[in-house]
Protein backbone atom coordinates (compact mmCIF):
# COMPACT_ATOMS: atom_id res chain seq x y z
CA UNK A 1 0.00 0.00 0.00
CA UNK A 2 1.36 3.78 -0.84
CA UNK A 3 2.28 5.67 2.07
CA UNK A 4 -0.23 8.16 1.04
CA UNK A 5 -3.05 5.91 0.64
CA UNK A 6 -2.39 4.43 4.02
CA UNK A 7 -2.28 7.37 5.55
CA UNK A 8 -5.83 8.82 4.65
CA UNK A 9 -7.38 5.23 5.41
CA UNK A 10 -6.03 5.48 9.37
CA UNK A 11 -7.16 9.16 9.40
CA UNK A 12 -10.86 7.94 7.85
CA UNK A 13 -10.45 4.86 10.90
CA UNK A 14 -9.17 7.24 13.31
CA UNK A 15 -12.12 9.94 12.45
CA UNK A 16 -15.00 7.12 12.49
CA UNK A 17 -15.33 7.81 16.60
CA UNK A 18 -16.19 11.09 16.16
CA UNK A 19 -18.46 10.84 12.93
CA UNK A 20 -20.49 7.87 14.58
CA UNK A 21 -22.50 9.59 17.36
CA UNK A 22 -23.17 12.82 14.69
CA UNK A 23 -26.29 11.20 12.70
CA UNK A 24 -27.87 9.68 15.59
CA UNK A 25 -27.48 13.13 17.14
CA UNK A 26 -29.01 15.13 14.68
CA UNK A 27 -31.60 12.39 14.69
CA UNK A 28 -32.62 12.60 18.54
CA UNK A 29 -32.54 16.64 18.77
CA UNK A 30 -36.04 17.00 17.94
CA UNK A 31 -37.68 18.04 19.82
CA UNK A 32 -36.15 21.02 21.40
CA UNK A 33 -39.00 23.41 21.44
CA UNK A 34 -42.90 23.15 21.58
CA UNK A 35 -44.73 21.62 18.44
CA UNK A 36 -47.69 23.48 17.61
CA UNK A 37 -50.76 21.22 16.79
CA UNK A 38 -53.16 22.86 14.31
CA UNK A 39 -57.39 22.13 14.46
CA UNK A 40 -58.52 23.02 11.39
CA UNK A 41 -61.99 23.25 13.13
CA UNK A 42 -62.99 25.33 15.97
CA UNK A 43 -62.69 24.52 19.99
CA UNK A 44 -65.05 22.05 21.27
CA UNK A 45 -65.59 20.00 18.35
CA UNK A 46 -64.41 16.34 17.61
CA UNK A 47 -60.86 16.92 16.32
CA UNK A 48 -60.34 19.66 18.90
CA UNK A 49 -61.29 17.34 21.91
CA UNK A 50 -59.08 14.46 20.20
CA UNK A 51 -56.04 16.76 19.71
CA UNK A 52 -56.40 17.84 23.49
CA UNK A 53 -56.81 14.62 24.92
CA UNK A 54 -53.44 13.47 23.16
CA UNK A 55 -51.25 16.30 23.72
CA UNK A 56 -50.67 15.96 26.90
CA UNK A 57 -49.43 12.29 26.50
CA UNK A 58 -47.52 13.34 23.89
CA UNK A 59 -45.92 15.31 25.14
CA UNK A 60 -44.89 14.64 28.64
CA UNK A 61 -43.49 11.47 26.29
CA UNK A 62 -41.02 13.88 24.47
CA UNK A 63 -40.62 16.45 27.27
CA UNK A 64 -42.42 19.25 25.65
CA UNK A 65 -45.38 21.14 25.11
CA UNK A 66 -47.97 19.87 22.46
CA UNK A 67 -49.68 23.10 21.69
CA UNK A 68 -53.00 22.95 20.17
CA UNK A 69 -54.08 25.84 17.51
CA UNK A 70 -57.11 25.87 16.35
CA UNK A 71 -57.33 27.48 13.21
CA UNK A 72 -61.29 26.76 11.41
CA UNK A 73 -62.67 28.64 8.66
CA UNK A 74 -63.62 27.24 4.80
CA UNK A 75 -64.55 23.60 5.21
CA UNK A 76 -61.09 22.98 7.30
CA UNK A 77 -58.73 24.30 4.27
CA UNK A 78 -57.50 27.61 6.21
CA UNK A 79 -55.60 25.33 8.60
CA UNK A 80 -55.00 22.52 6.25
CA UNK A 81 -53.11 25.57 4.44
CA UNK A 82 -50.87 25.95 7.38
CA UNK A 83 -49.52 22.49 7.58
CA UNK A 84 -48.97 22.25 3.70
CA UNK A 85 -46.47 25.26 3.64
CA UNK A 86 -45.08 24.80 7.08
CA UNK A 87 -41.71 23.11 7.13
CA UNK A 88 -40.93 19.30 7.19
CA UNK A 89 -39.33 19.72 10.86
CA UNK A 90 -41.96 17.88 12.80
CA UNK A 91 -42.24 21.17 15.07
CA UNK A 92 -46.24 21.93 12.54
CA UNK A 93 -48.44 18.79 13.30
CA UNK A 94 -52.27 18.50 12.07
CA UNK A 95 -54.97 16.39 13.51
CA UNK A 96 -58.11 16.21 11.35
CA UNK A 97 -61.21 14.34 9.86
CA UNK A 98 -62.56 13.24 6.90
CA UNK A 99 -62.71 16.75 5.84
CA UNK A 100 -59.10 16.53 4.52
CA UNK A 101 -59.62 14.81 1.57
CA UNK A 102 -63.07 16.17 1.39
CA UNK A 103 -62.44 19.78 0.79
CA UNK A 104 -60.74 19.96 -2.53
CA UNK A 105 -63.75 18.66 -4.20
CA UNK A 106 -65.68 21.69 -3.09
CA UNK A 107 -63.35 24.24 -2.57
CA UNK A 108 -60.13 26.15 -4.56
CA UNK A 109 -57.44 24.93 -2.33
CA UNK A 110 -53.37 25.59 -2.68
CA UNK A 111 -52.50 22.10 -1.61
CA UNK A 112 -52.81 18.49 -3.14
CA UNK A 113 -53.39 16.12 0.15
CA UNK A 114 -51.20 13.16 -1.14
CA UNK A 115 -48.40 15.96 -2.09
CA UNK A 116 -48.37 17.63 0.53
CA UNK A 117 -48.95 16.49 3.42
CA UNK A 118 -47.87 12.53 4.59
CA UNK A 119 -49.87 10.70 7.35
CA UNK A 120 -48.74 10.39 11.14
CA UNK A 121 -51.76 7.74 11.91
CA UNK A 122 -55.17 7.43 12.23
CA UNK A 123 -56.90 8.29 15.90
CA UNK A 124 -59.96 6.93 15.72
CA UNK A 125 -63.34 6.76 13.65
CA UNK A 126 -66.95 7.18 15.01
CA UNK A 127 -69.84 6.42 13.32
CA UNK A 128 -73.21 9.33 12.62
CA UNK A 129 -76.56 8.51 14.04
CA UNK A 130 -79.21 10.04 11.96
CA UNK A 131 -81.60 11.56 14.90
CA UNK A 132 -85.50 13.14 14.57
CA UNK A 133 -87.04 15.10 16.79
CA UNK A 134 -90.46 13.10 18.48
CA UNK A 135 -92.73 15.48 16.57
CA UNK A 136 -91.93 13.74 13.50
CA UNK A 137 -93.32 10.72 14.87
CA UNK A 138 -91.08 8.14 13.09
CA UNK A 139 -89.08 5.51 14.99
CA UNK A 140 -87.41 3.56 11.90
CA UNK A 141 -85.69 3.96 9.02
CA UNK A 142 -88.66 2.53 6.34
CA UNK A 143 -90.95 4.37 8.61
CA UNK A 144 -88.83 7.81 7.69
CA UNK A 145 -88.57 6.66 4.43
CA UNK A 146 -92.59 6.36 4.05
CA UNK A 147 -92.95 9.44 5.74
CA UNK A 148 -90.14 11.47 2.91
CA UNK A 149 -92.40 10.03 -0.11
CA UNK A 150 -95.58 11.66 1.34
CA UNK A 151 -94.00 14.75 2.10
CA UNK A 152 -94.14 17.42 -0.65
CA UNK A 153 -90.59 19.14 -1.17
CA UNK A 154 -89.11 16.11 1.20
CA UNK A 155 -87.85 16.94 4.80
CA UNK A 156 -85.09 18.95 5.98
CA UNK A 157 -82.28 17.54 7.85
CA UNK A 158 -79.33 19.27 9.78
CA UNK A 159 -75.71 19.15 9.53
CA UNK A 160 -72.79 20.86 10.80
CA UNK A 161 -71.52 21.84 7.13
CA UNK A 162 -71.37 21.64 3.77
CA UNK A 163 -69.13 18.52 2.39
CA UNK A 164 -69.18 17.08 6.06
CA UNK A 165 -69.12 13.36 6.33
CA UNK A 166 -72.33 13.85 7.95
CA UNK A 167 -73.70 15.63 5.07
CA UNK A 168 -72.15 12.95 2.60
CA UNK A 169 -73.73 10.24 4.19
CA UNK A 170 -77.16 11.54 4.30
CA UNK A 171 -77.01 12.22 0.60
CA UNK A 172 -76.14 8.83 -0.05
CA UNK A 173 -79.10 7.46 1.75
CA UNK A 174 -81.37 9.80 0.31
CA UNK A 175 -79.77 8.88 -3.22
CA UNK A 176 -79.98 4.89 -2.46
CA UNK A 177 -83.27 5.12 -0.76
CA UNK A 178 -84.53 7.51 -3.74
CA UNK A 179 -85.95 9.88 -1.16
CA UNK A 180 -85.63 13.58 -1.44
CA UNK A 181 -83.92 15.13 1.34
CA UNK A 182 -83.30 18.95 1.93
CA UNK A 183 -79.63 19.67 3.57
CA UNK A 184 -79.90 23.08 6.32
CA UNK A 185 -76.09 23.26 7.22
CA UNK A 186 -75.18 24.65 10.10
CA UNK A 187 -71.95 26.10 12.18
CA UNK A 188 -71.89 23.25 14.44
CA UNK A 189 -73.09 19.82 15.47
CA UNK A 190 -74.60 21.37 18.54
CA UNK A 191 -76.30 24.11 16.75
CA UNK A 192 -77.97 21.40 13.86
CA UNK A 193 -78.68 18.92 17.35
CA UNK A 194 -80.57 21.94 19.34
CA UNK A 195 -82.72 23.11 16.35
CA UNK A 196 -83.80 19.02 16.03
CA UNK A 197 -84.90 18.71 19.74
CA UNK A 198 -86.73 21.98 18.84
CA UNK A 199 -88.57 20.74 16.83
CA UNK A 200 -87.86 23.18 13.89
CA UNK A 201 -85.97 21.15 11.59
CA UNK A 202 -86.96 17.43 11.96
CA UNK A 203 -83.46 15.32 11.13
CA UNK A 204 -79.80 15.93 11.59
CA UNK A 205 -76.76 13.87 11.73
CA UNK A 206 -75.09 13.83 15.11
CA UNK A 207 -71.96 12.06 17.16
CA UNK A 208 -73.35 8.89 19.73
CA UNK A 209 -72.07 10.83 22.18
CA UNK A 210 -73.01 14.04 21.06
CA UNK A 211 -76.72 12.41 20.73
CA UNK A 212 -76.83 10.03 23.88
CA UNK A 213 -78.03 12.06 26.51
CA UNK A 214 -81.11 13.42 24.36
CA UNK A 215 -81.53 10.15 23.31
CA UNK A 216 -81.97 8.45 26.96
CA UNK A 217 -84.25 11.98 27.87
CA UNK A 218 -86.82 11.33 24.95
CA UNK A 219 -85.86 14.49 23.57
CA UNK A 220 -84.36 12.52 19.76
CA UNK A 221 -85.34 9.31 18.71
CA UNK A 222 -82.70 7.07 16.32
CA UNK A 223 -83.45 6.25 13.28
CA UNK A 224 -80.14 5.10 11.89
CA UNK A 225 -76.46 3.99 12.92
CA UNK A 226 -75.25 5.70 9.83
CA UNK A 227 -71.80 3.49 9.94
CA UNK A 228 -70.75 0.08 9.08
CA UNK A 229 -71.92 -1.64 12.15
CA UNK A 230 -73.64 -0.87 15.41
CA UNK A 231 -72.17 1.20 18.38
CA UNK A 232 -71.75 -0.13 21.55
CA UNK A 233 -73.63 3.09 23.23
CA UNK A 234 -76.61 2.64 21.23
CA UNK A 235 -76.72 -1.06 20.37
CA UNK A 236 -80.41 -1.37 19.40
CA UNK A 237 -79.73 1.16 16.60
CA UNK A 238 -79.83 -0.36 12.96
CA UNK A 239 -77.59 0.68 10.12
CA UNK A 240 -79.07 1.39 7.08
CA UNK A 241 -78.05 -1.86 5.76
CA UNK A 242 -79.35 -3.86 8.02
CA UNK A 243 -82.64 -1.65 6.87
CA UNK A 244 -81.99 -2.84 3.10
CA UNK A 245 -80.01 0.24 2.14
CA UNK A 246 -77.08 -0.48 0.54
CA UNK A 247 -73.61 1.61 0.32
CA UNK A 248 -74.27 4.05 2.84
CA UNK A 249 -71.34 3.98 5.65
CA UNK A 250 -69.35 6.95 5.36
CA UNK A 251 -67.51 6.54 9.06
CA UNK A 252 -66.10 9.89 10.56
CA UNK A 253 -62.60 9.49 11.06
CA UNK A 254 -59.29 11.34 12.70
CA UNK A 255 -55.79 11.03 12.36
CA UNK A 256 -52.44 13.03 12.50
CA UNK A 257 -50.96 14.86 9.77
CA UNK A 258 -47.43 16.49 8.98
CA UNK A 259 -45.90 18.39 5.98
CA UNK A 260 -45.09 15.59 2.97
CA UNK A 261 -41.20 16.77 3.48
CA UNK A 262 -41.12 15.46 7.17
CA UNK A 263 -38.48 12.94 7.78
CA UNK A 264 -39.85 9.42 7.44
CA UNK A 265 -37.77 8.40 10.96
CA UNK A 266 -39.35 11.57 12.59
CA UNK A 267 -42.72 10.33 11.27
CA UNK A 268 -41.94 6.82 12.52
CA UNK A 269 -41.14 8.56 16.23
CA UNK A 270 -44.47 10.40 16.34
CA UNK A 271 -46.44 7.57 15.23
CA UNK A 272 -45.17 5.21 18.21
CA UNK A 273 -45.94 7.99 20.77
CA UNK A 274 -49.37 8.38 19.07
CA UNK A 275 -50.18 4.50 19.42
CA UNK A 276 -48.82 4.72 22.68
CA UNK A 277 -50.92 7.43 23.87
CA UNK A 278 -54.08 5.35 22.10
CA UNK A 279 -53.40 2.31 23.84
CA UNK A 280 -53.09 3.63 27.18
CA UNK A 281 -55.91 2.82 29.95
CA UNK A 282 -56.93 6.81 30.09
CA UNK A 283 -57.13 7.06 26.75
CA UNK A 284 -59.09 4.17 25.88
CA UNK A 285 -61.33 4.74 28.79
CA UNK A 286 -62.44 8.69 27.58
CA UNK A 287 -62.65 7.42 23.74
CA UNK A 288 -65.12 4.91 24.88
CA UNK A 289 -66.71 7.71 26.99
CA UNK A 290 -67.08 9.72 23.64
CA UNK A 291 -68.40 6.92 21.53
CA UNK A 292 -64.82 6.60 19.34
CA UNK A 293 -62.86 3.68 18.41
CA UNK A 294 -59.54 3.79 18.96
CA UNK A 295 -57.81 3.30 15.49
CA UNK A 296 -54.11 2.73 16.06
CA UNK A 297 -51.84 2.00 13.35
CA UNK A 298 -48.93 2.17 11.23
CA UNK A 299 -48.34 5.40 9.33
CA UNK A 300 -48.31 3.46 5.76
CA UNK A 301 -51.84 1.79 6.71
CA UNK A 302 -53.42 5.42 7.19
CA UNK A 303 -52.08 7.01 4.36
CA UNK A 304 -53.43 3.76 2.05
CA UNK A 305 -56.85 4.65 3.55
CA UNK A 306 -56.58 8.28 2.60
CA UNK A 307 -55.19 7.79 -0.53
CA UNK A 308 -58.13 4.86 -0.71
CA UNK A 309 -61.18 6.95 0.50
CA UNK A 310 -60.23 10.46 -1.50
CA UNK A 311 -61.73 9.61 -4.84
CA UNK A 312 -64.69 8.01 -3.14
CA UNK A 313 -65.63 10.99 -1.39
CA UNK A 314 -64.87 13.21 -4.61
CA UNK A 315 -67.34 10.71 -6.61
CA UNK A 316 -69.95 11.59 -3.42
CA UNK A 317 -69.76 15.00 -4.35
CA UNK A 318 -70.09 15.17 -8.03
CA UNK A 319 -72.88 12.70 -8.10
CA UNK A 320 -74.82 14.83 -5.48
CA UNK A 321 -73.85 18.05 -6.96
CA UNK A 322 -72.74 19.20 -3.56
CA UNK A 323 -71.75 23.15 -3.82
CA UNK A 324 -69.63 25.17 -1.09
CA UNK A 325 -71.87 28.36 -0.12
Amino acid sequence: MKPTAARFLSLSIAALPMLAPVLPAQAQAWPVKPVRVVVPAGAGGAADILARMLAEPMGAAFSTSFIVDNRPGAGGVIGSEIVARAPGDGYTLMVSSNTLIIAPSLYRVSYDVRRDFTAIGSIASAPNLLVASPELKVKTLAELIALTRRTSGGLAYGSPAVGSAAHLTVELLARAAGIELVHVPFKSPQQAMIETISGRIPLTVAGVSNALPHLQGGKLVAIANMGAGRSRLVPDVPTPAESGIKGVDLVLWFGMFAPASTPSALVARINQQLNAALKSPATLARLESLGFDPAAGTPAQFNDQVRREEPMFARVVRDSGIKAD
